[in-house]
């Protein structure tokens, strides 16, 4: 399929805006604002955007939208055409049942009420949108999945609902499931970030794919990159560029990620939800090790109106956008459940523990599954002290000493603790 920009020419209470566009950083501070300090004072608010284009002469027609905060839904002419609660997640509209001929309407509509999460959420269309056009028979963004079979030698792994030709360096394929031998193949690390371009065919459409060849093994012994011990030097970045606000601009992003290379970093934690698709293929090209996050809490909230209300009923599909999107991106080594939630202290997330890594998997048999937690709140979620009071407006001590220690890490690989990619 086509992608083109679908960034320009918005409209935002009366004004024309180029996306990715925070409202919230627009708004009128307060001192007495519920949102306090995480919050940067700014009110809760609800964000409509507005654009009309022409129908496209396209078969079949998505709209992406790489992250839009928080609880969006998207109308195209009047009608609601899908969304998605979570407001770090990548999601796609279908429009084929919505577009008439001539002039269309978009419309999305999103909402934050405070206190919503422990730092600055921005607000709004605030990660770029992208149209897609293509034929009836299109090869669907995400669907054509590519991962290391051996590095010596360089064996690819090709996957797609449909059946596709695949050529890359002059070696073709075609199936819904089959293998390629790179001869003399330039491996992907850290200090050689190769990437290579997939060239993929149904006959009908096309598209290219980047992807590098690496394997990652990890056991009791370490973590392998191509046969090679590796030891992570990382840091934990939040989704925010400072004072930008929360809008994701690929500059800004390929600018944190060489910054902190340049400084001695080989890894990234996205902080704590999953990063935007230009700190990927930053990493991607720079070298960087990727640990791409779900979600900063599960089913018992943090503040009041955070994401937890809405946990249950999204979390497997938010970890599959996340995985869809991330699976030919060489510079993602693995993902993590979540950051210092208290649920695992009983058998109820305990359970959930075990239905998220089994998913994931399932999803993405290649890659490490991980989280981080803080054993100080697991141990007093065990003697009935929540994070969050959820009859009062504040939460206890235990949020005020989330930056001490008692962290803990668990990492589940797989039933024999060992995989590759």
């Amino acid at each position: 399929m086509k992608k083109s920009s679908f960034n320009d020419n918005w409209l935002y209470q009366s004004q024309t805006v180029t996306l990715p566009h925070d409202a919230m950083l627009h708004e009128p501070r307060d001192p007495n604002a519920k949102s306090g300090s995480a919050g940067a004072f700014f009110p809760d608010g609800e964000y409509v955007y507005e654009k009309k284009f022409q129908r496209p002469v396209a078969e079949h027609v998505l709209f992406q939208f790489e992250g839009v905060y928080r609880d969006a839904k998207v109308f195209i002419n009047g009608k609601e055409a899908g969304g998605a609660a979570y407001g770090y997640i990548p999601f796609f509209v279908n429009a084929d049942a919505y577009l008439i001929d001539g002039e269309n309407t978009i419309r999305v509509a999103c909402a934050v009420r405070h206190p919503d999460s422990r730092w600055y959420s921005g607000a709004g269309i605030y990660r770029p949108v992208w149209l897609w056009e293509g034929p009836r028979d299109s090869i669907e963004p995400e669907s054509v999945k590519i991962s290391t079979v051996s590095y010596d030698p360089a064996v690819i792994r090709v996957q797609s609902p449909q059946a596709v030709q695949v050529e890359v360096e002059g070696v073709s394929g075609e199936g819904t499931d089959f293998e390629l031998t790179i001869p003399d193949a330039k491996l992907w690390s850290e200090n050689t970030p190769h990437l290579y371009t997939a060239k993929v065919t149904n006959g009908a459409d096309s598209e290219e794919i980047q992807f590098g060849i690496r394997r990652v093994e990890w056991s009791n012994r370490g973590l392998f990159i191509n046969g090679r011990e590796t030891l992570l030097r990382g840091g934990c970045v939040h989704h925010d560029s400072g004072i930008l606000g929360a809008a994701t601009y690929d500059e800004s992003e390929w600018r944190r990620v060489k910054k902190l290379k340049d400084a001695g970093f080989n890894a990234i934690r996205s902080a704590h939800n999953p990063c935007s698709r230009a700190m990927l293929e930053a990493c991607d090209a720079l070298g960087v090790y990727l640990m791409d996050e779900s979600w900063d809490m599960w089913f018992h909230h943090k503040t009041k109106y955070d994401y937890a209300a809405q946990w249950r009923d999204n979390n497997l599909s938010d970890l599959a956008a996340m995985v869809n999107r991330d699976f030919n991106h060489p510079s993602v080594i693995l993902y993590s459940i979540g950051n210092e939630v208290s649920e695992p202290a009983k058998p109820e997330g305990l359970q959930a523990i075990g239905e998220m890594v089994d998913f994931l998997h399932r999803a993405d048999p290649n890659r490490a599954v991980t989280g981080g937690f803080n054993l100080m709140i697991i141990a007093n979620a065990a003697k009935g002290k929540g994070i969050y009071d959820e009859g009062g407006e504040g939460r206890d001590e235990q949020i005020r000493q989330l930056q001490k220690g008692g962290r803990g890490h668990l990492s589940r690989a797989g039933s024999a603790g060992s995989g590759g990619l």
